[in-house]
């Protein structure tokens, strides 16, 4: 007993966690109007620890009337299969007044919206908009997703005209990594 004492003793005490991240390998990010010009530049494809995405937005009339269809599919190992773990259909003027009507969904938009100049009012005015320096690794994923390869979809429609205006898909893995104190 004394000798395990011993040798514990001299074994220095590390406080460590384990963290699920998101690392990218894929973007696609398009506009289906003609009154929305969209570009994007992923930085860093190779990294998991320092990949950035910037998005860049050209609005030339106001926008109004915006649904938001997100969904999160998770994609098991050697599988093409697509199932969907949750998704969600927001009205994206109503959420920018009430951010905690969904706590899923404001886990995601806090963390977007310190990034971004896009104006918390609808409707949402002609411009030149940005989303900069999102960093995958960084976004908050909750608890209960699981560690895999995954697709995460935001199409945002037009309902009145009943079209779809822009398509988002980010396409990556969710890692765990060992983080210090």
């Amino acid at each position: 007993m004394l000798v395990v004492l011993l040798c514990c003793s001299h074994f220095l005490t590390v406080s460590a966690f384990v963290k699920l991240v998101a690392y990218g390998s894929n973007v696609d990010f398009r506009s289906k109007v003609k009154n929305i010009n969209v570009s994007h530049t992923f930085h860093r494809r190779d990294s998991i620890k320092e990949q950035t995405l910037d998005l860049q937005l050209d609005i030339t009339t106001p926008l109004r009337e915006i649904k938001l269809h997100f969904s999160y599919h998770p994609i098991p190992d050697n599988s093409t299969a697509r199932t969907t773990l949750f998704k969600r259909m927001v009205d994206v003027c109503f959420y920018i007044q009430h951010p905690n009507s969904d706590r899923l969904l404001k886990i995601v938009y806090d963390y977007v919206r310190e990034r971004t100049n896009l104006p918390q009012r609808c409707p949402i005015p002609a411009g030149s908009y940005y989303i900069r320096e999102v960093r995958p690794p960084d976004v908050p994923v909750p608890a209960f997703i699981p560690e895999s390869e995954f697709l995460m979809e935001l199409i945002y429609r037009n309902e009145v005209r009943r079209e779809i205006m822009l398509e988002f898909r980010f396409y990556g893995k969710l890692v765990r990594v060992l983080g210090m104190f």
